[in-house]
């Protein structure tokens, strides 16, 4: 018992910096008594402070704003990584035409040379120069097959059908438009319902820098004329109304 006095009497020589760091151990290894004994402990202070009705909507819109601009910020990104893949697309699609070419060669050679020497014919069949030590062509052959140009031609009009990057990059786009403008849609939903303000003035308000991305979600919804779905932003909306309730709640108690 008296080392345990001795003890309570150390509380009240803690900083507030050394009892927050303490609380957080306690609290992490699930102490709860000690938690309760430092924050019982913990001087009592009387302040004078701008009414919490008024403060306390700044703090708490500022919370809601910022988790729903960070989580919005995460679409964007994915949204930016899409632009990016779609710019390397033409350097990719040279790189598929010139390994379709050299297939292409490589085998119609193969199979010419396989040809002529099945029919018992000597020398190099026609279009194809000879060999060297390394099996390759040694010169270019003078009298090449004019039909390949057309092969190549009509093989490489084909790798552009094939191509199915451009639309499954669209589609992906689309989808992520629409779940960020659901929650985009959500937020608003609040902002008026709740605030009675607009969205963006309120994030002009709290976070200027994120307008460039708000503007740059808008245009991707107008491009793909995609909707919010009203069942998610609903949910959504209730959730951030829930969380202003019990500031609400709070501010009332507060303020008697």
């Amino acid at each position: 018992m008296r080392k345990k006095n001795s003890v309570d009497k150390l509380y009240d020589r803690l900083t507030p910096s050394e009892r927050f760091r303490l609380d957080v151990e306690a609290q992490a290894r699930g102490d709860e008594t000690e938690s309760r004994r430092l924050v019982d402990s913990c001087p009592r202070r009387d302040y004078k402070m701008t009414d919490w009705a008024f403060s306390g909507r700044w703090q708490t819109t500022t919370e809601i704003v910022l988790a729903t601009c960070v989580e919005l910020s995460r679409y964007m990104s994915r949204l930016n990584m899409i632009d990016a893949i779609r710019e390397t697309l033409p350097y990719a699609r040279v790189i598929y035409h010139n390994e379709m070419e050299d297939a292409y060669l490589s085998g119609h050679e193969a199979g010419s040379r396989y040809a002529w020497e099945r029919a018992g014919m000597d020398g190099n069949p026609p279009g194809w120069a000879p060999l060297d030590e390394d099996g390759e062509e040694s010169t270019d052959a003078e009298d090449f097959d004019p039909a390949i140009d057309a092969e190549l031609e009509a093989a490489g009009a084909r790798v552009e059908e094939a191509d199915i990057m451009p639309e499954l990059l669209t589609r992906l786009e689309e989808k992520i438009t629409q779940e960020a403008w659901t929650l985009y849609e959500a937020l608003a939903i609040f902002c008026r319902e709740d605030l009675e303000v607009e969205p963006e003035t309120l994030i002009k308000a709290l976070f200027g820098d994120v307008m460039s991305g708000i503007e740059d979600l808008k245009a991707r919804r107008e491009k793909f004329d995609t909707e919010a779905d009203k069942g998610l932003a609903s949910e959504y909306a209730a959730a951030i109304s829930e969380t202003w309730q019990r500031y609400l709640q709070e501010a009332r108690r507060l303020s008697g």
